[in-house]
């Protein structure tokens, strides 16, 4: 993988809850076979505007609602949060990658940036309806959400071609 360099990764999560940062954890773990070159300097788990703004120093849009201070908002929106959440979260911890998840009604969002690039990642599984979504659907955007970020994490750290499903928004 890359080179000897170890990097660093940090992850302010939502929908996933932190199992993309924890995924990154384990698989960079010193003991793990072929480990990601990833030191692990935090994972959140902030799913209230609230927590965002008291952690993190940071204004989000005001989303569509509030269900028990979770944030809801609808996909272009969450786009948008996770833009600013993972721009927000490697300028303020100085790594080398940073992820941040959003996701509400519609499909979920996942926005990795590394190396001066900015990745997103949407997944195929909707939920309409939040909170009284079928909870399978739920499980299973969050499950494809955290697969498809860790293939793609582990796709960039080889040099290997980035998958289909994955869009270059940009440089950041």
């Amino acid at each position: 993988m890359l080179d000897s360099r170890i990097l660093t990764f940090a992850s302010v999560e939502c929908f996933t809850h932190c199992e993309i940062g924890m995924g990154v954890h384990r698989l960079s773990a010193p003991y793990v076979k072929d480990k990601l070159p990833v030191s692990v300097s935090a994972v959140m788990f902030l799913p209230s505007v609230f927590s965002i703004e008291e952690v993190l120093g940071v204004m989000l849009p005001p989303p569509g609602a509030h269900v028990r201070g979770i944030k809801v908002y609808d996909e272009a929106e969450n786009v948008n949060v996770t833009l600013i959440l993972s721009r927000v979260l490697k300028e303020k911890l100085g790594v080398d990658i940073s992820v941040a998840s959003s996701a509400g009604n519609g499909r979920g969002v996942v926005c990795l940036r590394f190396n001066r690039r900015v990745f997103l990642i949407r997944t195929l599984s909707e939920v309409n309806g939040f909170p009284f979504a079928d909870e399978e659907k739920v499980y299973a955007r969050k499950q494809e959400a955290v697969e498809k970020t860790l293939l793609l994490l582990r796709t960039l750290l080889s040099k290997k071609q980035i998958p289909d499903f994955v869009e270059v928004v940009g440089d950041g």
